[in-house]
């Protein structure tokens, strides 16, 4: 940052944070949502991560998504024995299907890296400095998690 910037009154930090204050109550992002979010996204990455048998194992398709729905049924029953009751299968399931299938099975077979929790940890962290693309994606997914929750 410019010390000419700041002396002149204006500091881009500051008015990043107050655009972003008001996009996040615009769209009625909470806090401890955002934290409820990203537990639940790192906890399915971990398990689909720590269960995952491999490409020779999980050959098909409908072996991959197999694995993928029995992560996603045991991740929303641990959060139920946390009294947080998410829906087991909608629209949220099914964008997270196409999400890891792409994300994460597709890179395994090709042997990519995968970096899947820094996407998620930048992406759920309300401090740091996200781009309009980045803000836009995690409202969606911010929505279908809130849509996904039983109230």
């Amino acid at each position: 940052m410019n010390k000419k910037e700041i002396i002149d009154g204006f500091n881009p930090l500051d008015n990043y944070r107050y655009q972003i204050e008001i996009w996040y109550r615009a769209y009625n992002i909470s806090r401890e949502k955002m934290e409820l979010f990203h537990d639940f996204l790192i906890s399915l990455y971990e398990i689909i991560e720590n269960t995952y048998l491999g490409s020779d194992v999980l050959s098909t398709t409908e072996d991959i998504k197999g694995h993928f729905n029995w992560c996603w049924d045991k991740i929303v029953e641990n959060f139920n024995k946390e009294k947080i009751y998410f829906k087991n299968r909608s629209n949220c399931h099914e964008y997270f299907w196409n999400f890891f299938l792409e994300a994460f099975y597709f890179n395994k077979i090709e042997n990519k890296k995968i970096k899947i929790d820094e996407y998620f940890d930048k992406l759920f962290d309300m401090d740091f400095i996200k781009n309009k693309s980045e803000l836009d994606v995690v409202t969606e997914i911010y929505r279908l998690l809130d849509q996904n929750l039983k109230k």
